[in-house]
């Protein structure tokens, strides 16, 4: 009977110190960590003077968050005076079949010609399919909801496709 409860003893204590290795392990194995070095290129799209859209490529590190992909084009967006600089982006999501989820502010409905709501709406639209994989389309959704249209001229109440006969030759 004693032998039994040293072997058991024994038997806890390998038990015990294999837990420890292993708590002080991550549970699922590390993602590869991109090299300081590794970049890939996104790409910004912006009005010109013909109202064409012109591709900036941006170079950024390599497995970025969603997150801050979305925030990089929203600064270039901006910087590139496509859209309001007070227009907040609240969220974005990937949902069924490639389309893109855009929660953006109020400030999406910025009254002006017709020619600029298609640039600054397409700037977007273009911007976001061209740098996440998968989107093929970009559903704009004005403080959480739908809207049917941004000021009169663009049905958005369904999710865009990028305009290809914007992009400059």
């Amino acid at each position: 009977m004693r032998r039994f409860g040293v072997i058991f003893g024994l038997l806890a204590l390998v038990l015990a110190g294999i837990g420890c290795y292993l708590y002080g392990r991550p549970a699922v194995p590390a993602v590869r960590r991109a090299a300081a070095g590794e970049k890939e290129t996104i790409s910004v799209f912006f009005p010109d003077e013909q109202g064409k859209l012109e591709r900036k490529a941006i170079e950024v590190r390599k497995q970025l968050s969603d997150r801050a992909r979305a925030d990089i084009l929203f600064r270039e967006l901006k910087e590139a005076r496509s859209i309001p600089d007070r227009l907040r982006l609240y969220e974005l999501a990937m949902g069924e079949e490639g389309v893109l989820y855009l929660n953006v502010s109020r400030e999406l409905i910025d009254p002006g010609s017709p020619a600029r709501e298609v640039a600054m709406v397409y700037s977007i639209v273009n911007s976001f399919a061209a740098s996440f994989p998968g989107v093929r389309c970009v559903q704009l959704l004005l403080e959480g909801e739908p809207v049917y249209t941004r000021s009169g001229i663009l049905y958005i109440l369904k999710p865009l496709e990028p305009n290809k006969e914007l992009l400059e030759d």
